[in-house]
């Protein structure tokens, strides 16, 4: 995101068997000999109005690890790239339905010059791309065990965002299929094999804002906050609460991919600890708001069932903290004004009735 963000995904593909059995049945193995690679990379969140999508991909070294940050790589990043896909001239291409097709792929395809493959999934229209590589670029070394290591950087016209699969997704990582042969007893044999991610994650140069009085929700790596509440002694002892909204004002639009949103929870505290206060079940979720990008409208969250159990437990510790959902999935964040500035600080609007007093006169 230009003025926000520079986040680029790497990975690391699992080792590659090194020799094969010469023939069914046998004991004796022979060394394989690698001929070309396909890449396929699971495009699972971009904007349709990008122009010139262009997914370019980088050799990484096989050190990378948990530990490996922005500046690491930086240097790959400038002079190791391998190939580079315009991914909507791919889409914007006919799809080819012939029957060997159809019959090899299992679906349409859309395919360039280069022998790309661009598949568009007919579950959630995601994009699955498939790269041609051949042993230039996809390098096959014995010595590393056929591991191999790249990294995913993108450029667009404007818009230049995408969110690529995991192996922590069931099938949406990335995944390097090798086309090899050998020698079989009497003639040369074709096959492939595929192998998946061993390690990936994604590297960024976000600079960290203070969080200074700020209540900030979100962000990589993500933040939460507490916030503690006084319940009056009359909507325990003579109100029965009808409504409860939290009212947070924004600092600032949240910034983001455009398109993008998340969601914002209010979960209560077991005990009022500070920062290591611990959470109350995943389950008990007495509120929630979804944020979009560019908003910068006052938040109101309805909390009433939270104010009604304070109400009546007295015991109860009474702070809840507001988290995002899906955490560390995407760098937008939001930030409310705190009760240090009075004049936008956290409100709590709480509509109640007062108990019939039976008997009085």
């Amino acid at each position: 995101l230009p003025g926000v963000i520079d986040s680029r995904a790497i990975f690391r593909t699992q080792p590659m068997f090194l020799r094969v059995l010469q023939s069914a049945g046998d004991t004796t193995t022979v060394p394989i000999t690698v001929d070309s690679a396909r890449l396929r990379i699971n495009v699972l969140h971009r904007d349709t109005n990008t122009a010139n999508l262009r997914i370019k991909i980088y050799r990484m070294p096989l050190t990378i690890d948990s530990a490996t940050t922005f500046g690491d790589v930086a240097a790959p990043f400038v002079d190791s790239l391998v190939d580079s896909v315009n991914v909507s001239d791919l889409r914007a291409r006919p799809p080819i339905a012939d029957t060997v097709t159809l019959r090899i792929w299992g679906d349409t395809i859309r395919t360039d010059s280069a022998g790309n493959v661009l598949q568009i999934s007919r579950i959630d229209g995601s994009l699955i791309l498939h790269i041609t590589l051949d042993t230039a670029q996809a390098r096959f070394v014995e010595a590393d065990s056929g591991r191999v290591g790249f990294g995913l950087r993108v450029s667009a016209d404007s818009l230049a965002s995408i969110a690529v699969g995991s192996q922590n997704v069931f099938d949406r990582g990335a995944t390097l299929r090798w086309f090899y042969h050998f020698q079989g007893d009497t003639s040369v044999v074709s096959a492939d094999a595929f192998r998946g991610t061993a390690f990936d994650t994604y590297v960024f140069d976000l600079p960290n804002p203070s969080l200074g009085d700020d209540l900030v929700v979100g962000g990589a790596p993500s933040a939460r906050s507490l916030l503690r509440v006084t319940i009056p002694d009359f909507l325990r002892d003579t109100a029965d609460v009808v409504r409860a909204t939290l009212i947070l004002v924004p600092i600032a639009p949240v910034q983001g991919a455009a398109g993008d949103s998340f969601t914002v929870l209010v979960r209560p505290v077991q005990a009022d600890l500070g920062a290591k206060s611990p959470l109350s079940p995943a389950t008990s979720v007495f509120g929630s708001t979804t944020i979009r990008m560019g908003n910068a409208d006052t938040v109101r969250i309805e909390i009433s069932d939270l104010i009604r159990a304070w109400a009546v437990d007295t015991s109860a510790a009474t702070a809840f903290v507001l988290g995002k959902v899906p955490e560390a999935a995407n760098f937008a964040e939001v930030r409310f004004y705190s009760s240090r500035t009075p004049a936008f600080r956290p409100a709590l609007h709480v509509t109640y009735v007062r108990r019939f007093g039976f008997g009085e006169p």
